[in-house]
């Protein structure tokens, strides 16, 4: 696929998983006719994970011959693929994934059943015949569905003994995962143990995600029979009723425990959505012309064992897709909160249980106070609460104070701000500063905000955050906070940001937060000081609990002007060496301000998908000064309008800034004339600052007319030639 290709500004299929039958009759055309059923349960719905398995094992005999052949980078590839997936069209969970969504599957199923009857207040119906009955269908579907891998469990047994708890199951995949690692140095040798150190882990993976997946259909037969026999006591309408009240309930709480595992063993958490799919056919697409998609799952476990026992019993598809309408629908939004970074609006046109397939429809930063579907909305806006701050950061971009700007926004302006931003989107509203802990209506703002349904962000120094402060943070309902870290070393950090001590208050303010379960992001600037620290940063950002890390590249702004910047050709090596160092790493990674990472990425082979585009300034993302003025960016400080005199949607959709930053033909030079335009636009920030004679301080912002220069001209930081003239 061409870089052009890959624009954003067309629909985009995300990822597809085909359906691959079990067994296929010749010339049949019907979709109906695809499956030639030998099982109970329906193939299709509830026995992918017996094909993965087979497939993985096809794979595993080709290892077996590889070493022989001294084809080892094959075998290596393909170890990889059985036990770790692959990503891609035809993505793949590998063993970690499958039993990961196995794990997390029996929760959930486990959970719809506790949490009804916890609602009703009632104790559970013998359903011990019907459950002996079908579980023990399922357990000779496996049977005889495995028998080339084959598998070395008891099913019955499986069935009695007791759920593993959290910790049970991290220990549990740790364990595996650590004896795989291990074998990996081993397979350049063509030795007998090896091959016999292979089909070992082979088997003891595929035994575990067998157990795991035993578990779930055990928990999925209990609840159906549950909820038809309590159907049968309380209605169909008293039992939608008390699922509807518990939905959004079951719906944290299976994330939580699903998130924990996940995280625990390594994991991140941009992982999650693909694990939990891990036993589904999806069609999964995102059209950034609308900022909305479609996510199809073309089957069901669930679904397909409430069939076949439906059936069997008569149980109505009115009590059947009950499950479907509230709890894997919670389940779903709960997943997508966990993983998305911006709100959004989830809806469920299609059911599983009703409409032959389950259709999740989402748009992005969706306001129902918006009259209109807009090309552009921000989903990410930053809003500079005060100048005001503790610490002296060599680089600052707004040159900050220990004083109040002259004229900030009062608390009842800023209420009228967060109103008028979501009469156009629900963004994630970032506060920060200076430092935003430093007024006083910081958590009567946080809270204000959410109720407005955005999502709420934090930007600190983590100076004053303390446990009150977290424990505020996390009641006002921030969902996110960002703490600058510029090195490993506690006085290199201090020096850059101006403050004995302030390392150690950033350090432990992100453990308080963790302890909130607050998600943290650290933003390191890069420098010609910590150039050489970025890996020994991250390694150290992971061990106290940080998710998210991005990598700001200086843009000549503030005090930063006066600071010595490294090369584009060093950019351009820090940003290839990072991602290459993201599989040492748990983190979720991001340049900023560099977009010519997006580029990087691509060339790189590495998943596009989790980024929108390189520069989102004025496009998606937009900041607010103090005294109520909006910029595209905080490094593009160029005054498009102020909400004291215009509206938030006045300007945003009517300023000629913003609508020329969003046309790519715009763009001059080099990135006018490139090939990955669309997917990155060049900073043009960069682009402003290097082509004058730039202010010295963020602060002092111009209007359009007073530019002193050219934010459409080309990124002079990027090393890429374009192949177009």
């Amino acid at each position: 696929m061409s870089v052009n290709e890959f624009s954003f500004s067309n629909t985009m299929r995300l990822a597809f998983y085909s359906p691959l039958p079990f067994f296929t009759i010749p010339l049949c055309k019907s979709p109906s006719s695809w499956w030639f059923q030998i099982t109970h349960f329906d193939d299709r719905h509830c026995h992918k994970w017996a094909l993965l398995l087979r497939q993985r094992r096809q794979k595993l005999n080709t290892i077996q011959n590889s070493p022989a052949d001294g084809d080892t980078a094959k075998a290596k590839k393909l170890f990889q693929e059985i036990f770790y997936g692959v990503s891609g069209k035809q993505a793949e969970p590998g063993m970690a994934g499958s039993l990961l969504y196995h794990m997390a599957m029996v929760t959930k199923m486990e959970t719809e059943t506790r949490v009804l009857l916890e609602e009703l207040a009632v104790q559970a119906p013998d359903i011990s015949e019907g459950l002996n009955r079908f579980y023990g269908d399922f357990a000779s579907d496996a049977a005889e569905l495995t028998k080339t891998v084959p598998l070395t469990i008891s099913a019955r047994k499986v069935a009695s003994q007791p759920s593993l708890n959290t910790d049970e199951k991290i220990s549990l995949f740790m364990d595996l995962d650590q004896k795989t690692r291990k074998i990996v140095p081993l397979l350049t040798r063509a030795d007998p143990e090896v091959a016999v150190a292979v089909e070992g882990i082979f088997q003891e993976w595929a035994n575990s995600v067998a157990e795991m997946r035993f578990r779930q259909e055990y928990q999925t037969i209990k609840g159906l029979l549950t909820l038809g026999e309590l159907a049968k006591t309380f209605g169909v309408q008293r039992m939608s009723k008390a699922m509807q009240k518990v939905q959004e309930k079951f719906g944290r709480e299976t994330l939580n425990i699903a998130l924990n595992v996940t995280l625990k063993v390594g994991m991140r958490r941009e992982k999650l959505q693909s694990i939990m799919l891990s036993d589904h056919y999806i069609d999964y697409t995102m059209s950034m012309d609308t900022l909305d998609g479609h996510m199809q799952f073309l089957n069901c476990p669930i679904h397909g064992g409430h069939k076949y026992i439906g059936e069997k019993l008569g149980i109505t598809d009115e009590v059947a897709s009950l499950f479907c309408r509230h709890f894997c629908f919670a389940h779903a939004k709960a997943m997508l909160e966990a993983v998305l970074p911006f709100t959004f609006e989830l809806t469920q046109p299609q059911r599983m249980a009703t409409d032959g397939k389950c259709d999740f429809y989402m748009r992005l930063g969706h306001s129902p106070m918006a009259r209109a579907s807009e090309k552009f909305i921000p989903l990410v806006v930053s809003w500079n609460l005060t100048r005001k701050c503790n610490l002296k950061c060599s680089h600052c971009y707004i040159n900050a104070t220990p004083n109040e700007l002259k004229g900030e926004l009062t608390t009842e302006e800023g209420k009228r701000l967060i109103d008028q931003i979501a009469q156009v989107s629900r963004p994630l509203l970032i506060l920060s500063g200076g430092e935003p802990l430093l007024r006083k209506d910081v958590y009567e703002l946080v809270r204000y905000g959410t109720e407005k349904g955005l999502r709420m962000g934090l930007g600190s120094n983590g100076g004053l955050i303390d446990a009150k402060a977290a424990r505020n943070l996390k009641e006002a309902g921030i969902k996110t906070v960002s703490i600058s870290l510029d090195s490993n070393l506690a006085v290199q950090h201090d020096e850059f940001r101006g403050v004995a001590g302030s390392w150690e208050k950033a350090l432990n303010a992100i453990k308080l937060l963790r302890e909130n379960d607050v998600l943290v992001q650290v933003n390191t600037t890069l420098t010609q000081q910590n150039y050489n620290q970025i890996d020994d940063i991250m390694t150290l950002a992971e061990q106290i609990g940080v998710e998210n890390f991005h990598l700001f590249f200086l843009v000549p702004t503030g005090r930063g002007a006066k600071m010595a910047d490294i090369s584009p050709e060093m950019y351009e090596d820090m940003i290839r060496g990072t991602f290459a160092k993201t599989h040492k790493h748990k983190l979720n990674v991001r340049p900023s301000c560099a977009p010519q990472f997006m580029r990087i990425a691509k060339d790189m082979g590495i998943d596009m998908r989790q980024w929108i585009r390189g520069c989102i300034a004025g496009l998606y993302y937009c900041r607010i000064y103090p005294n109520g003025d909006v910029t595209p960016c905080p490094y593009l400080p160029v005054k498009i309008g102020n909400i004291r005199e215009q509206t938030f949607k006045e300007i945003w959709f009517n300023s000629p800034v913003f609508k020329a930053l969003r046309n790519p033909n715009s763009l001059k030079g080099k990135c006018g004339a490139c090939d990955y335009k669309i997917v990155c636009g060049g900073c043009r920030a960069r682009a402003y600052g290097l082509s004058s004679d730039f202010i010295d301080y963020c602060g002092d912002l111009h209007e359009p007319t007073e530019l002193k220069g050219d934010y459409l001209t080309e990124d002079p930081w990027c090393v890429y030639q374009p192949k177009k003239p």
